[in-house]
């Protein structure tokens, strides 16, 4: 008698879970996504009471925070932890980018540790437009026409600029914060400052000795031209 009711309570239980919401896509109460009446020991396991804290849907509201949200937001001006070289208060424009000109400076040493890191960063994420040595002849420059290291006007620009051009992009070139960290940004420009100042430089006469190679090229140039004639 005792498990004929056991039994009997069974059935019920799966007949009242099965039937606990219609499976009729047509009719009014049809809901894919409701499993039924949970009847396991660790219904409430499954399907937790408290708030998920990063989940927010329709129809579930949190009535006791601000808009109904779960997690409430940071307090305006927070900085997360280890991220406070992340926060920059230059706007993209023309005059945060003078502005950063002006207030910018690197705040890395000098040191051939700093050079390396820098060189490291520069071939992964800058040389296939600038170039080995920042002589804008890069394999993307084939396709566009990246600024020349060695030019006055570049040699001349500000640390801050640079950082700026950097985070935000410039022209043609598109932003790399994403790809390298406030840190790492100020690593690169140490190393491309090392290349503007590598000659030889475009807007400055030919040395002696260009000149000598030049002569010669062309002297090689006419003798070869006097023997096929």
């Amino acid at each position: 008698m005792n498990i004929n009711k056991f039994v009997l309570t069974l059935l019920i239980g799966a007949g009242l879970t099965a039937c606990s919401y219609d499976r009729n896509p047509e009719s009014g109460n049809y809901n894919p996504e409701d499993p039924g009446f949970v009847y396991e020991f660790e219904g409430d396991m499954y399907y937790s009471v408290p708030y998920d804290p990063l989940s927010q849907w329709e129809g579930h509201f949190n009535r006791f925070n601000k808009d109904s949200i779960n997690m409430r937001m940071p307090v305006k001006g927070t900085i997360a932890r280890g991220k406070r070289g992340y926060t920059y208060r230059y706007e993209n424009t023309m005059d945060g980018y003078e502005l950063a000109g002006k207030e910018l400076h690197n705040p890395l040493e000098n040191t051939p540790e700093n050079i390396a890191a820098g060189k490291y960063l520069y071939d992964i994420n800058c040389w296939h437009c600038h170039g080995k040595e920042g002589r804008a002849d890069g394999p993307v420059a084939k396709k566009v026409t990246p600024p020349l290291y060695q030019a006055k006007n570049i040699r001349e620009l500000s640390e801050g600029k640079m950082f700026h051009s950097i985070t935000y992009g410039k022209n043609l070139m598109g932003s790399h914060a994403s790809q390298l960290n406030p840190n790492e940004r100020w690593q690169v420009i140490l190393y491309v400052k090392k290349l503007m100042h590598t000659g030889p430089f475009p807007d400055q006469p030919a040395s002696d000795s260009t000149k000598t190679k030049q002569a010669d090229k062309k002297d090689l140039k006419d003798t070869k031209e006097s023997k096929k004639s």
